[in-house]
């Protein structure tokens, strides 16, 4: 494995995910398609290589959430069509019409720069309408609003709406009743766009979680996030498909040194010794995107399949406990995924800082943290 100029690398198996997105399929049967996110750099695991290996999965539409990262992927010479999943400020615009991109739209401010950016381009742009059910974010709500509004891209004149879709707020919870009032109001929404003679392509709202669960939701195709990359949402880690973690990061360890009771290590002597602890420093930190709160608080990490603790963090190293651990100076240290048979899995860490497995994943830094890729 050549390594380059790198201090730590994040290992991703594409194998795990083709499987992942295999299990999906079948989940979800035949006559349903899926719509892959890579928005946050695939949720930390890398756009390009990701959005490649959809493409040769036969995924003709992907999701993200910006303009750069859809020019990465054209860039890469990947034929996909690609859509925004967001809203977007008047500059980005014109890019999204320069390189083909379906945008989402739900006023009639982004319709008009919209038409208009794809006049300047000489062709016609493509749409996917976003309802409003109940998640509060973006989205034009069923009615009146969304009568307005199907009339002015009407007006425009030049822009195709090819999908209809809505975003989940508790669809990480089994059986949510919100989550299917709000698929009744998208519903609405959705009659009143089929009623001015329009049937998109893609109709779209089951997230992960739903996904798993809401069948009535699939409408033409599901849009899911982690959930092929390996990490179900479903509240208390249920994973009844069998998705599979594919990543796993690790770094070395450059010191070893034995503290004496009293002894310290870390900014305002974070880690004070009450008896006698072998510490390795490990060349990574938060810059790296290690959560700081994680190792602050003395979350998990492997060392040759031991599981073992933090003792802190600074912006480029850390410091974890190898008191009884048999290694050496420049051994690897696994702070994330299998190490010797064992899993330090993502939701672990999630669970110790209390946040989504997301946040963690996305944080990994890549321009400092290589990627490599198993397929």
């Amino acid at each position: 494995m050549n390594l380059e100029h790198y201090n730590s690398y994040l290992e991703v198996d594409l194998g795990k995910i083709r499987r992942n997105v295999e299990r999906i399929q079948r989940h979800i049967g035949p006559g349903r398609g899926m719509i892959p996110v890579v928005k946050g750099n695939a949720y930390g695991l890398g756009t390009v290589e990701v959005a490649r290996l959809m493409h040769d999965m036969g995924m003709g539409l992907l999701a993200n959430a910006h303009i750069a990262e859809s020019i990465q992927i054209r860039k890469a010479g990947i034929p996909v069509d690609l859509m925004i999943l967001g809203a977007l400020p008047p500059h980005a615009v014109p890019y999204a019409a320069q390189y083909g991109l379906q945008m989402t739209v739900f006023n009639k401010e982004g319709v008009d720069l919209f038409s208009r950016a794809c006049r300047d381009a000489g062709h016609t742009g493509q749409v996917h309408i976003k309802i409003e059910t109940g998640l509060g974010r973006i989205g034009v709500k069923p009615g009146a609003d969304l009568e307005k509004l199907l009339d002015h891209i009407a007006q425009a004149g030049n822009l195709e709406v090819v999908g209809v879709f809505t975003h989940y707020a508790t669809a990480g919870q089994r059986g949510s009743e919100y989550a299917k009032e709000q698929f009744a109001l998208f519903q609405k929404g959705l009659s009143q766009v089929q009623a001015r003679g329009i049937q998109p392509q893609y109709i779209h709202t089951a997230n992960t979680g739903a996904t798993i669960w809401f069948e009535e939701s699939y409408c033409t195709h599901v849009r899911c996030g982690s959930l092929y990359l390996g990490y179900s949402n479903i509240k208390n880690h249920e994973n009844p498909l069998g998705v599979e973690e594919p990543a796993t990061w690790r770094a070395f360890i450059t010191n070893i040194k034995d503290l004496e009771p009293g002894e310290s290590v870390g900014y305002n002597r974070h880690f004070i010794a009450k008896e006698k602890t072998t510490v390795a420093t490990v060349d990574v930190g938060y810059s790296a995107g290690l959560n700081r709160n994680l190792a602050m608080t003395y979350g998990p990490v492997l060392v040759h399949g031991h599981r073992t603790r933090y003792l802190g963090v600074c912006m480029d190293q850390c410091f974890v406990d190898i008191t009884g651990i048999p290694c050496q100076l420049y051994d690897e240290v696994t702070l994330l995924g299998w190490d010797e048979g064992q899993l330090l899995s993502l939701f672990q860490l999630a669970d110790h800082v209390q946040q989504n497995v997301h946040s963690l994943l996305a944080s990994i830094n890549p321009n400092i943290v290589l990627r490599v890729y198993r397929r």
